[in-house]
């Protein structure tokens, strides 16, 4: 980095000479120097001196921004060098729900490891909140998640790869169940269900800050619906195997259903709300260069999942 920008970026961030000096190994009398330099240069006052911690003035919040944006640009031009000069190897750093990476992984790792034995997966499991808070704090290079309403569209982009639908997981020995999967109509492999099912039986939700739990809630919402909660679980695999002990139903997303079978005692239905669905797809960071190993990853991904859904 430019050490003009790395001198100035470490002042706003200690907020006092003293402590920018020590974290940059240099004397306060040098650092001082330097700011008084930059702004003679610059015409403009940087810092209002009359506070403590240091704060930006106007101009220097707006040099502030140049610099970040400067910093970027410097980042991407060097990870596009090392992109043209090396071979198809390296590091991706992956972001995936733990029980999204259950459904999706086995299809994908294999042929992406066969294709591309030289490039090293990192994995980083967590909620969708926490994959979010990682691209922005750079500590992934992409995610594989759904897409709410929610997402911080203005710092990421996103790129779908296939509609999933969010399907309800019902035990299937429950009497209202059995009842309705006498006469029902299927869509696709599903049989299909009325969305005030659950108002006969308990639900189970997921946990705040899982994306799930955001889109269900804005499909109760949307239909008026206020269900009987009987749990809340930061694991779905725990909530559909209470499903399958018969004391509630839950929601699910799509690709699920053929990971958590249970041998016929929960049966999974398509709801008759066009709205139970959302966008599967990959997330990085906006205005910032997608390494080749991220752009070969996602094309494996639509590849894979893209053509069959």
């Amino acid at each position: 980095m430019n050490h003009n920008y790395e001198y100035f970026t470490s002042i706003v961030e200690a907020g006092s000479l003293t402590k920018a000096a020590q974290n940059l190994y240099t004397t306060q009398p040098a650092l001082s120097q330097y700011l008084k330099r930059l702004e003679n240069n610059l015409g403009v006052e940087l810092f209002d001196r009359s506070t403590s911690p240091l704060k930006l003035t106007y101009t220097g919040e707006c040099y502030y921004k140049y610099i970040l944006q400067m910093k970027t640009l410097d980042e991407n031009l060097r990870r596009e060098f090392q992109d043209i000069k090396s071979e198809v190897s390296g590091r991706l750093r992956l972001g995936i729900a733990l029980w999204r990476g259950a459904c999706l992984l086995p299809d994908i790792f294999p042929e992406f490891h066969r294709r591309y034995p030289k490039i090293h997966i990192e994995l980083f499991e967590g909620r969708s909140n926490q994959l979010e808070s990682a691209l922005l704090n750079d500590n992934i290079d992409l995610a594989v998640m759904n897409l709410p309403h929610t997402l911080n569209y203005n710092k990421l982009t996103c790129e779908a790869i296939f509609d999933e639908p969010i399907l309800l997981a019902a035990p299937t020995n429950h009497p209202y169940v059995q009842t309705l999967l006498q006469d029902c109509r299927y869509q696709g492999r599903f049989p299909l269900a009325p969305l005030a099912l659950v108002k006969k039986i308990p639900i189970i939700l997921t946990k705040p800050g899982q994306n799930l739990t955001y889109e269900v809630q804005r499909i109760l919402a949307k239909n008026q619906i206020e269900p009987d909660i009987l749990l809340e679980t930061g694991n779905l695999t725990t909530a559909i195997n209470l499903v399958s002990e018969g004391i509630a139903c839950t929601f699910v997303p799509g690709e699920g259903a053929g990971v958590c079978r249970h041998s016929g005692r929960v049966t999974y239905f398509m709801l008759d709300d066009s709205s139970a669905s959302w966008d599967l797809g990959v997330v990085y960071r906006k205005n910032s260069y997608l390494p080749k190993v991220s752009q070969l990853f996602i094309s494996i991904l639509k590849e894979i999942f893209g053509s069959n859904r």
